[in-house]
C-alpha cells in the first residue's frame, strides 16, 4: 500500500482500510459497446452446479500438482507452460485448455494477491470441469488460459490459515500481504507526462509474458475481501452482464456489498458493480489534488497491459470469507456517514498508536517480508495523515447525510480488518524473545474479540465461493462471445 502527499487524503481516492483489496483493474478504452437486449447465458451450462464440499484452500504445491495432473490426464486438450519465476526462483505456470473452433481467449488470473486463495480453488474447479466435459468446454467458444498462482512466494506465507479453522484469529496470525509497491498486479510499467514507473518484479514480468502470449479477449482476476458482501469491477457499457453477476451471489446466499465503496472515484455501474480507474485516472486525480503521484501510483496493472493488444472485457470478482447481511442493507442506520466514518477512524487511530509503539519497543527488528509490509502499511497511518483525514470527514458536506446500515457496517468492519491484518504481521515480524511480544499477542486477541463482537465470523462455504467466482467468469465469457 502506498500513501499520499499530505495535501491529498486517501479517502478521496481509496478506502485505506481495505489495503488495496484488488488490483488496479481498469476500464479498457474501446470497450463501451452498445449493450445487447438480452443478458448472457451461463457459458458451460451447469458446469459448476454440483460441486462437492471443499474443505480447504489449495497450496502453491497443490496447484503445481494440479496443473501437471491435468496435462497428464487430458493431453489432447491441456498444456502447461512456465511463464516465469518468482523472486525466490519458484516456477510460475499457465495451464492452457483448448476448445474446438474458439472465437476468443479467456485469461484467468489465480491468486493475484497472496491472501486471496478463493481464486486458486476456483481455477481448480473451473479447469477440471472444462476438461472433464469437452462438450461444455467447446460450448464456451474460447480457449482458456489459467495462471495458477500469480505470487507463489507471498502465498506460501499465508498457507498457515488455508486449512482452517476459518476464524479471524487463525487468519490474522498467519496473514501476509506485501505493500503496494511489492504487489504483482500494482507494478506493471506505467508512463504519464514525465512520470515513469518501469521496474516490474519477476512475477509481474511473468504476467506480462502471459498476457503478451494470450492476447486475451476476456481477462478475469479472482479476488477476495474479508467480512461482509460481494462486489465486482467490470467494463462500463456491459449492462446485461451486471444483474447476472449479482444474481449469482443471491443464488448462493452471499450478500452484496452496498456500503462504502472501496475506491470512491470508481463509478457504480449497478448495485455492487463498479468501474475501477486506470492508473492514468488515478495519476490525474492525484495531480489535480496537488499531490505527488510517486506517493500513490506504484505502476500500471494487468488490464492496462492487456489493452495494448486490443479490445478486452475485464472482470474482477471480490468475494468475502465471512458474510454479514448488514453488508447489503440500504435502510437508514440512524447515524450520519460522518459519525460512522469517525468511529472507524478512531479504531484505526488507536491501532496506529499501539502498533507504532510496539514496533518501536521491538527494535531492532530483523529484515523480513513481515517487517517490510508492516512498515509500508503504517506509513499512510502517520498522525499527520490521520489528522488530515479527520479534518476532511468533519468538514465535508457529503458526510453529513444519514448513513445506510451497509455504510455504517462496512466502515467499522474495514477498520477491524485492518487492525487484525497489521497486528498479525507485527507478531510475525517479532522474534520469539522480543520484549513486547506478549503485549502484542494480547492486543491481537483483544482486537479479534472486538471484531467478533461487531460481526460474528460466519464463514461462507468454499464451495459457494468457488461456484460464484467460476460462474461469473463463465458469464463474462458468454457475454463476450454473444
Amino acid at each position: 500500500m502506498t500513501h499520499t502527499h499530505s495535501r491529498v487524503s486517501r479517502r478521496s481516492l481509496f478506502r485505506g482500510a481495505r489495503l488495496g483489496a484488488v488490483a488496479l483493474t481498469p476500464l479498457v478504452a474501446g470497450c463501451d459497446d452498445v449493450p445487447s437486449d438480452t443478458a448472457p447465458g451461463p457459458a458451460g451450462g451447469g458446469l459448476l452446479d454440483e460441486l462437492p464440499d471443499i474443505g480447504a484452500f489449495p497450496t502453491v504445491d497443490e496447484m503445481k500438482a494440479f496443473g501437471a495432473r491435468m496435462t497428464r490426464d487430458h493431453s489432447d486438450r491441456a498444456t502447461l507452460t512456465e511463464i516465469g519465476r518468482s523472486r525466490a526462483g519458484d516456477p510460475m505456470h499457465m495451464l492452457r485448455v483448448r476448445a474446438e473452433s474458439p472465437r476468443g481467449r479467456a485469461l484467468v488470473i489465480g491468486q493475484p494477491h497472496p491472501n486471496e486463495p478463493i481464486g486458486m480453488a476456483t481455477v481448480v474447479a473451473l479447469a477440471d470441469g472444462l476438461l472433464t466435459d469437452p462438450a461444455a468446454l467447446d460450448a464456451t467458444g474460447v480457449d482458456w488460459y489459467f495462471v495458477l498462482c500469480a505470487d507463489p512466494d507471498a502465498t506460501r506465507l499465508n498457507e498457515g490459515w488455508f486449512r482452517g479453522p476459518r476464524t479471524r484469529e487463525q487468519y490474522a496470525r498467519h496473514f501476509f500481504r506485501p505493500g503496494g509497491d511489492q504487489q504483482v498486479e500494482w507494478t506493471f510499467p506505467f508512463r504519464a507526462d514525465d512520470f515513469v514507473v518501469d521496474a516490474p518484479m519477476p512475477e509481474t514480468r511473468a504476467l506480462m509474458a502471459a498476457i503478451d502470449q494470450v492476447r486475451p479477449t476476456v481477462m478475469a482476476s479472482l479476488h477476495n475481501s474479508e467480512t461482509g458482501g460481494a462486489y465486482y469491477y467490470a467494463n462500463a457499457g456491459e449492462v446485461p452482464l451486471y444483474p447476472v453477476l449479482t444474481g449469482l451471489c443471491d443464488a448462493h446466499g452471499i450478500p452484496l456489498h452496498r456500503g462504502e465503496p472501496e475506491i470512491p472515484i470508481a463509478a457504480e455501474l449497478s448495485p455492487a458493480v463498479y468501474t475501477l480507474p486506470t492508473a492514468r485516472m488515478i495519476y490525474d486525480a492525484v495531480k489535480a489534488a496537488g499531490g505527488d503521484p510517486a506517493q500513490v501510483v506504484t505502476g500500471g496493472n494487468s488490464l492496462d497491459h492487456a489493452s495494448a493488444h486490443g479490445r478486452v472485457l475485464g472482470l474482477a470478482i471480490e468475494l468475502p470469507y465471512w458474510r454479514d447481511k448488514r453488508a447489503g442493507d440500504t435502510t437508514t442506520a440512524g447515524t450520519s456517514r460522518r459519525d460512522a466514518l469517525l468511529r472507524a477512524l478512531d479504531l484505526r487511530t488507536e491501532a496506529a498508536q499501539r502498533l507504532l509503539s510496539l514496533r518501536a519497543a521491538a527494535e531492532p527488528l530483523a529484515a523480513s517480508p513481515f517487517r517490510d509490509a508492516l512498515d509500508s502499511f503504517l506509513t499512510p497511518m502517520s498522525p499527520e495523515a490521520l489528522a488530515a483525514e479527520r479534518q476532511e470527514i468533519e468538514a465535508g458536506q457529503e458526510y453529513r447525510r444519514p448513513a445506510t446500515a451497509a455504510e455504517e457496517f462496512s466502515a467499522v468492519a474495514d477498520a477491524h480488518s485492518l487492525r487484525l491484518r497489521l497486528g498479525g504481521m507485527l507478531l510475525r515480524a517479532m522474534p520469539s524473545g522480543a520484549a513486547p511480544r506478549a503485549e502484542a499477542d494480547e492486543l491481537l486477541k483483544r482486537w479479534c474479540a472486538e471484531a467478533d463482537a461487531h460481526s460474528p465470523a460466519d464463514p461462507i462455504p468454499i464451495r459457494d465461493l468457488v461456484a460464484v467466482q467460476g460462474k461469473a467468469v463463465l458469464a463474462a465469457v458468454a457475454h463476450s462471445v454473444r
